[in-house]
């Protein structure tokens, strides 16, 4: 697209300064040296108007040019603004979405083998759960998790828990506040950490809105349960004072 833009302003140029006479045996030598050098074929034209893609040195061409023929603004302010601005933001614009849709891409497929594997390690997990359930009752407690070191658990979920110690882990992952995990909750806790690729908090904010939600219905529907029982009364006794 480039390449037919300058093709296109340097066949203009011909016809606009090269067979200008005025220009090319006037008085002022120095904008004849710029046609002879810079506008003599469409070769050194096109060549010359490369220069406006990266503005090199472009004043001392199309300066003189202008000073002597006014009009040629009209010229050269189109492939300033169409060449020098317009189309190389089209190139940069590209060139970021192709690295943007690259990289997320990479991320997606990266997301995708880091799930495969997770779902490999789900065993694993169930029976890390198991060995740290030492009474078998099937929560797990803070005195029980905190026995154990944090190079205990799978290198990918280390490098995504970044608390100090085991207690500090069960801290994160017990966002109920009931002091103890379930197996659901230890193993749902973990494998977010590693899928969701978030921090510890952003996990833990995301698990107390859904219980928030979940006691929030609950609060519904008791009320909905005592406005009926309300409304009951209120028609019972009415009916008892008519009688």
């Amino acid at each position: 697209l480039i390449l037919v833009s300058l093709f296109v302003f340097a066949c203009v140029a011909i016809e606009l300064i090269t067979r200008d006479e005025d220009l090319r045996q006037g008085d002022n030598v120095v904008v004849a040296h710029i046609v002879e050098t810079n506008f003599s074929s469409l070769g050194r034209t096109i060549m010359t108007l490369m220069q406006f893609v990266t503005l090199d040195s472009i004043s001392s061409v199309y300066y003189p040019l202008i000073t002597a023929k006014p009009f040629l603004v009209v010229f050269f302010l189109p492939i300033l603004v169409v060449v020098s601005i317009g189309l190389m933001n089209l190139v940069t614009a590209a060139l970021v979405e192709n690295a943007m849709a690259n990289a997320a891409q990479q991320a997606e497929e990266e997301k995708a083998t880091l799930k495969a594997q997770l779902q490999h390690a789900l065993p694993s997990l169930l029976e890390l759960f198991q060995q740290l359930d030492e009474d078998g009752s099937g929560m797990l407690t803070e005195e029980e998790l905190a026995k154990v070191e944090k190079d205990f658990l799978p290198p990918r979920i280390l490098q995504s828990a970044f608390a100090e110690d085991m207690s500090d882990l069960f801290n994160y992952l017990d966002v109920d506040g009931t002091g103890e995990l379930s197996q659901s909750e230890f193993i749902e806790g973990l494998l977010n950490l590693c899928l969701l690729d978030l921090p510890l908090s952003t996990v833990q904010s995301l698990k107390l809105l859904r219980l928030i939600r979940k006691e929030v219905l609950y609060i519904a529907e008791v009320t909905g349960e005592v406005k009926g029982l309300l409304a009951e009364r209120r028609l019972h006794d009415y009916t008892t004072v008519q009688v």
